[in-house]
């Protein structure tokens, strides 16, 4: 009945590692009805591109509190890589993390 419980215990530690270690995160050239921006987020690895395609029409809060709608997510790129477009890029650099 130990062993069973103790097998049962590591079995739970590894999934949850596991589907922890799953997530990336990300930051996304966006443009929204203010202007362009730059938002981050963290996503399971496996449904990218669900994610990507969801984020039309939702809102971003900038840092000054507004809140801003999505008009097009123009590139989304895991947060250790940079961004192909050079504006992106560009705005990248002068974003706070």
């Amino acid at each position: 009945m130990k062993i069973l419980i103790s097998s049962l215990l590591i079995t739970t530690s590894i999934l949850s590692t596991n589907a922890f270690a799953a997530r990336v995160s990300y930051k996304c050239y966006l443009d929204t009805s203010k202007g362009k921006t730059i938002a981050f987020y963290r996503w399971d690895a496996t449904n990218v591109n669900a994610k990507v395609a969801s984020l039309v029409a939702t809102k971003v809060h900038r840092a000054d509190g507004k809140s801003y709608y999505v008009k097009e997510a123009l590139e989304c790129v895991p947060q250790s890589e940079d961004f192909a477009s050079k504006a992106a890029k560009r705005l990248d650099k002068q974003t706070l993390r």
